[in-house]
């Protein structure tokens, strides 16, 4: 069943998608934009979504995500609860559910669970990836906050998860390494005038969206014309 009449928006998730450089200097979107634009158009069509549900790396985020909401407040002495479903906001361009909200301390923290140590982030550098920075910005934006976190975990993986060939020194914290040596954050400020721009491209892609949904309509109601 199709959503094309509800309005598209652009995901938090997404918003590093659309924010990438194009190559020509006369294009409004780069091809990992207009891919991503794509896929928003698809959903509203036919309401279906691309589910990376599939990859490993996603079955352990959404497997492990409440472990890691209590490693961080383990570590930094919290008590948050996981944001409910309903808690959902968009301002008519974005729209985004983030994982944890600490009030007392005014900031947005989002969960990410590393696939193994290999892969989990030894510094601040390297867990701020410029795709999460994107994502932390909408979030602040939505959600009225001066600072987010993105908060890397490093959690056992679930035993399903794992194939015969993957090294269970990978995948399993020894437990004489400190909570506190689990966690990497980045820590991200909110900045006013990145937002505007972030905004303004959201904006103009969403219109695309719609542009690009009245092409599809009128290109296949010729068909029947």
């Amino acid at each position: 069943m199709g959503t094309a009449g509800r309005r598209a928006m652009i995901r938090c998730s997404s918003i590093c998608k659309i924010m990438t450089n194009p190559r020509s200097k006369g294009e409004e979107f780069s091809e990992t934009a207009k891919s991503a634009m794509m896929e928003i158009v698809r959903e509203q069509l036919f309401g279906v979504r691309n589910s990376l549900d599939d990859v490993k790396c996603i079955q352990k985020g959404k497997l492990c995500e409440d472990l890691g909401v209590e490693l961080y407040n383990d570590v930094f002495m919290y008590n948050l609860k996981k944001l409910p479903a309903d808690a959902r906001r968009d301002n008519g361009i974005i729209t985004g559910e983030p994982d944890l909200i600490a009030t007392r301390s005014n900031k947005g923290v989002d969960i990410k669970v590393a696939w193994s140590l290999l892969t989990f982030p030894l510094t601040e550098e390297m867990a701020g990836k410029k795709d999460y920075e994107w994502q932390a910005r909408g979030y602040m934006c939505l959600f009225d906050v001066p600072e987010w976190e993105i908060a890397y975990c490093a959690i056992d993986t679930p035993e399903e998860l794992l194939k015969p060939w993957d090294d269970p020194a990978h995948h399993y914290i020894d437990a004489a390494i400190p909570l506190h040596h689990r966690i990497t954050i980045a820590r991200f400020t909110r900045d006013m005038e990145i937002e505007k721009a972030m905004l303004e491209k959201c904006a103009k892609a969403n219109e695309w969206i719609k542009n690009a949904i009245k092409t599809f309509t009128i290109e296949h109601d010729k068909y029947i014309g």
